[in-house]
């Protein structure tokens, strides 16, 4: 297994290799190359598979490193291509894989018939190979590159219809939003990797850089400054609040799309990376504070928007936002591995939802729960994949949501006990976003699938392309959290297998380990901090917390309950929840987020600042360029009368009248009598001896 490390390089090379061979042969097969992309993909994932499944085994092992040095710019800066491969690399890589190879599989079926099938396959492997490239990049400059792939892959995903104007519209959004966020990413890694210089000739390896941090060689100010531009970019990407309001509008795409972009690409990139560079966070109060009051913000108000949402595609968009406010809260409490766990769980019942979304939509031909209704008869496999990924996401005991989410609630409830107030708005905010969670989840399940039938046609279940993607998921959104349960045994389990040796022996450099709740608070407790309670990052394995249980219970009930009686018996008109008055009008507003962009960035730069830049074009740019075009145009005319016509024509001319005058001359010594040459042969002999002789008596 061991062996699968060294070609560790070829998980995102193949889909590279995919893409590349797609957009050239792929209209000449009869699949439209989605059997290169099928192939490609799924030969990565067996690879990431042994990957997986060595850093499991080992159990926190020493991270595999490999790069190709590449220095063109010298002084001793030495630019790295290369690899980092450890149980936080493997977990991605198992999660990217899995999702896409079902994307790949499913879009087959979906897309039929697209006219630009090809195309759409030849972007969902470029798409894989980006973020594949993120998660093995060894130094942040690489990582920026995938990072920046990942946004125009999305661009170019989301506008796939370009031909409606709101699908371009999307696109855009999705694109600047994110481009926003990028500028303090780029200024972040440079930030962050400006006190490197002086300590290494790869001033942008990961690796080295969190050993410079934790080991106290990064000042303060450079890693609150660097990090927190770097959170600026995370919170873009990941969709957190105030930069969320291109990821519902990403509905433009395909439905495919949606799920690769919510489940395993793009808008994990955010969390990963934070996940990466976790021990440098770590050593920050003040952006561990930051990070988590974002998250908290996001997981609830995020999710409230979806209750109003008639669109089933629209509903799961927010839903994201709100897991992603969980995950980022985690990491803001110091739940390194409740955070990324939650990305693993939430990234197979997320992409469930998406696809089954995807078929109901395939049957019905709209996105909107209030033309569905009665579908479970006529639709038993995507009805039950689809009710097992919304238990899985509202947290049901025993569902992989439920073990994810439950440890980000105790992750906060740690931190609380540490002193820390973020924890307490975690725990308490976590539980009531759940309860919300749960009842829009609910809510959907009871318009889409009870009731009588409101659709134009007849629904159908759709074809074994699409459902055995969803019966994959299905299982995974259940056994996927298994890995980090009471089940999993005390040496293999999530935690261990994503651990690092810097992760295990890094402490909160700001935490007093007095001011703890107790030992045994903190021993019973999964991961975050030490059994010992001295303030390190991670400890051992989970454990049942019956209390939270109960609470989890009573919540779920009660939610469900709400959404049966106000959804379960007939679709009622008008929707309650657009009868909430005030409530009502501002989430339908969006918060005034989708206004006050319009107002304030689009208004502005289409109608002022476009202005502006027309007249700097027209007036300022073009006559600079027309002004040098003149001065370049009077240059080259003095430049013809004088150099060309006088200086190099006249000495060209001067040298061929030479030329003929001298030839003119010396033609007459050519006469042809063969005397005249012998006599003055002999003269010239003559003349020669007398010279010699001369120089002889001297």
């Amino acid at each position: 297994m061991e062996a699968f490390l060294d070609y560790a390089w070829l998980v995102p090379v193949l889909p590279l290799l995919s893409a590349a061979l797609i957009a050239r042969f792929g209209k000449l097969l009869p699949g439209g190359g989605s059997e290169i992309g099928i192939a490609a993909v799924g030969a990565s994932l067996v690879i990431s598979l042994g990957i997986a499944w060595h850093t499991f085994m080992q159990g926190s092992p020493e991270p595999f490193e490999r790069s190709l040095e590449w220095s063109p710019l010298g002084g001793g800066f030495i630019f790295e291509l290369g690899m980092l491969v450890d149980g936080l690399t493997a977990m991605m890589f198992v999660l990217v894989g899995v999702v896409s190879l079902m994307v790949h599989i499913y879009s087959r079926e979906y897309m039929h018939g697209e006219e630009r099938f090809t195309y759409f396959y030849a972007m969902l492997s470029l798409f894989t190979f980006s973020m594949l490239l993120l998660v093995i990049a060894n130094n942040t400059l690489q990582a920026v590159i995938g990072w920046e792939l990942v946004g125009l892959c999305s661009y170019l995903l989301i506008g796939f219809y370009w031909e409606e104007k709101s699908n371009q519209d999307a696109a855009n959004k999705a694109f600047l939003t994110t481009k926003f966020g990028d500028v303090g990413l780029i200024v972040g890694v440079i930030v962050l990797s400006a006190g490197m210089f002086e300590l290494t000739d790869t001033p942008f390896n990961i690796g080295q850089t969190i050993d410079a941090a934790v080991g106290g060689q990064l000042s303060e100010t450079t890693i609150v400054l660097g990090m927190l531009l770097i959170f600026l970019g995370c919170v873009s990407k990941s969709g957190q609040m105030p930069l969320h309001v291109w990821l519902p509008d990403a509905m433009a795409g395909p439905t495919p799309v949606s799920a690769l972009i919510h489940a395993a690409t793009m808008v994990t990139a955010g969390i990963f990376l934070l996940a990466r560079l976790f021990p440098v966070v770590a050593q920050s109060a003040t952006v561990m504070a930051v990070i988590a009051v974002v998250g908290v913000i996001t997981l609830f108000f995020g999710g409230l928007l979806a209750l109003v949402q008639d669109d089933i595609k629209k509903v799961l968009a927010y839903s994201t936002v709100s897991q992603l406010g969980y995950m980022m809260a985690a990491i803001g409490v110091g739940g390194y591995t409740a955070a990324i766990f939650h990305l693993f769980t939430h990234g197979f019942f997320k992409a469930l939802l998406f696809l089954g979304s995807g078929s109901l939509i395939h049957a019905v031909h709209s996105n909107n729960m209030s033309d569905m209704g009665g579908m479970r008869k006529a639709m038993p496999w995507t009805y039950v994949t689809f009710v097992i990924g919304s238990l899985a996401l509202a947290g049901f005991p025993l569902t992989a949501g439920f073990f994810s989410k439950d440890e980000i609630l105790i992750a906060g409830e740690i931190w609380a006990g540490y002193g820390f107030a973020t924890g307490n708005l975690v725990y308490y905010v976590g539980l009531a976003a759940a309860f919300v969670t749960t009842f829009y989840m609910a809510r959907a399940v009871f318009l889409i699938f009870f009731g009588e039938n409101r659709s134009h046609h007849a629904p159908h279940e759709s074809g074994a392309q699409m459902v055995a993607p969803l019966v994959v998921l299905a299982v995974l959104s259940i056994a996927s959290g298994y890995l980090f349960s009471p089940f999993s045994g005390d040496e293999r389990n999530f935690e261990q297998w994503t651990a690092t040796p810097v992760i295990e022996e890094g402490v909160f450099p700001f935490v007093d380990a007095g001011t703890a709740l107790g030992t045994g608070t903190v021993a019973s407790a999964p991961v975050v901090l030490a059994a010992a309670g001295d303030g390190s990052i991670l400890h051992g394995p989970p454990k049942w917390h019956p209390d939270l249980l109960a609470i989890v219970l009573v919540l779920f009930g009660a939610a469900v309950a709400l959404a049966w009686r106000l959804y379960g018996r007939q679709f009622p008109r008008p929707d309650p929840t657009s009868q909430m008055g005030v409530f009502t009008r501002v989430l339908d507003n969006k918060y005034g987020f989708d206004e006050a962009g319009y107002r304030f960035v689009v208004v502005p730069v289409r109608d002022h600042l476009s202005r502006w830049a027309t007249w700097s074009s027209n007036v300022v740019i073009d006559g600079m360029v027309a002004g040098t075009g003149r001065s370049v145009r009077s240059l080259a005319e003095a430049t013809y009368r004088v150099v060309d016509q006088k200086v190099i024509d006249g000495s060209v001319n001067g040298a061929a009248f030479s030329a003929a005058w001298w030839s003119e001359r010396l033609k007459r010594m050519q006469t042809g009598d063969v005397q005249r040459y012998l006599g003055a042969l002999v003269a010239g002999v003559i003349v020669l001896v007398l010279a010699i002789v001369a120089a002889s008596g001297n």
